[in-house]
């Protein structure tokens, strides 16, 4: 028979923390369903993200995200003996996805305003020199140029080459050269790349800025340009060149005419400001609507078509000085060469932060009802009455569910890996 003071000793550290973790799992063990449910939802998501992922790349395989491709040979029973992809047999949606080694040279064009949308004379906008508002009723309306400068005499000498006259000589028959000496625009929105120019690629129309129109230079032409069929529809628009006194009134007429400012919209085609410009030195700033190049959060920047603004008043101005044969051409624009692509999509990377959110959190409920448990039941007051210390306490309350979460993250990092997640390698990189 031990002695009275030996049978009353508290119990020892490992005896306590092992009735601690007793207590813990008998509380475990009463949610066993909620602790199913906590285990299951990552595998769950993990499969259900598996799945969805699937969805995607089966649609994103069809042929209209692909390269188009065509039969270039059949035997005598119609089989197709040899397919061949690339530019020529794609739409503007397929030919981002195709290899193009050597890209296309494309015209370098500038940008038109709608006809409907060209400048006018309005209540807010009352000078003499715009043209009548009745012109937008047959879409007929010039596309104007606002101009200012210090010398007055010497701007307008200058910018009156801005549009060169249209030459029935003129060699049309390669339509990069033709382009590259006059002056051509669209009113389509310019794409993010130039591999492809979104004005030949459909049945726009190509405007060719005259100081006046005849009508022969209104006409459609069919061309083939290194395999791809192009049909231009060209159509000649008369280009205005308004003087104004200074920036200040080029900018207030700009502003008043901007598509998303809530007035009627006032188009120009750009403005120029030619500063102290002289015979001996050419220093411009031009103004372009830069809001066609889509710079948001959630698109590319388009490729805006400025350097054919540029080049247009740089001939002019040599032809100023030293006579109309003295020309730099700005033959074409093109892109870089590009290896062939294919449109994925990963789903689990654009949405990972959102679950990586949930399932490492999903613990942090079970601890945080334990421990409210507690203080409703008092329990811990009463363990400590019976001798419970700290030590064994802080360890089995709050050491338990550090490595019960570190066996849960582990597990599902494992099985994600497994499947190829993109979430698990984001969970296990934040970690």
């Amino acid at each position: 028979i031990l002695p009275m003071d030996s049978r009353r000793r508290p119990a020892g550290f490992l005896t306590q923390a092992n009735a601690l973790l007793r207590k813990n799992l008998c509380l475990q063990k009463r949610n066993l369903k909620t602790n199913i449910g906590i285990t299951i939802f990552p595998i769950l998501i993990c499969v259900l993200l598996l799945v969805l992922q699937n969805i995607i790349n089966n649609e994103l395989d069809k042929p209209k995200y692909n390269c188009g491709c065509a039969c270039v040979d059949t035997d005598m029973y119609g089989t197709c003996r040899k397919r061949e992809c690339g530019v020529q047999y794609s739409t503007l949606e397929q030919v981002w996805s195709c290899a193009i080694p050597s890209p296309p040279r494309w015209p370098a064009l500038i940008q038109v305003p709608q006809p409907q949308f060209r400048a006018v004379r309005t209540v807010s906008q009352p000078f003499d020199d715009l043209p009548d508002p009745s012109c937008r009723d047959s879409l007929s309306c010039p596309a104007s140029v606002l101009i200012t400068g210090k010398d007055r005499g010497f701007a307008e000498s200058v910018a009156g080459g801005l549009f060169p006259v249209f030459a029935p000589t003129l060699n049309v028959t390669d339509y990069l050269d033709a382009l590259s000496r006059i002056v051509v625009g669209s009113d389509t929105i310019p794409g993010y790349t130039q591999l492809v120019e979104p004005a030949f690629s459909s049945s726009d129309t190509l405007y060719l800025l005259q100081p006046q129109c005849v009508p022969f230079l209104s006409q459609t032409i069919s061309y083939n340009a290194r395999g791809i069929p192009l049909q231009l529809n060209i159509q000649c628009v008369e280009g205005v060149l308004l003087w104004r006194e200074s920036t200040s009134v080029i900018n207030d007429e700009l502003l008043k005419g901007y598509i998303q400012r809530g007035g009627k919209t006032n188009e120009f085609i750009a403005g120029y400001d030619f500063l102290s410009s002289t015979e001996y030195g050419l220093g411009i700033n031009v103004w372009y609507n830069s809001t066609y190049g889509g710079k948001t959060a959630f698109s590319f920047i388009a490729a805006l078509r400025v350097p054919r603004l540029v080049n247009a008043v740089s001939n002019a101005y040599l032809k100023y000085i030293r006579g109309p044969g003295m020309e730099v051409l700005l033959e074409y624009v093109k892109d870089m060469p590009k290896v062939g692509t294919s449109y994925r999509f990963d789903l689990s990377s654009l949405i990972s932060p959102l679950f990586f959110t949930w399932i490492v959190e999903l613990l942090f409920p079970v601890m945080l009802t334990y421990l409210v448990y507690e203080k409703q039941q008092k329990l811990k007051i009463m363990m400590k009455m019976q001798g419970l210390k700290d030590g064994p306490y802080w360890m089995i309350s709050y050491g338990y569910f550090f490595v019960l979460s570190v066996v849960y993250m582990t597990f599902f990092v494992i099985f994600g890996s497994l499947i190829g997640n993109e979430l698990s390698q984001f969970i296990h990189e934040y970690s």
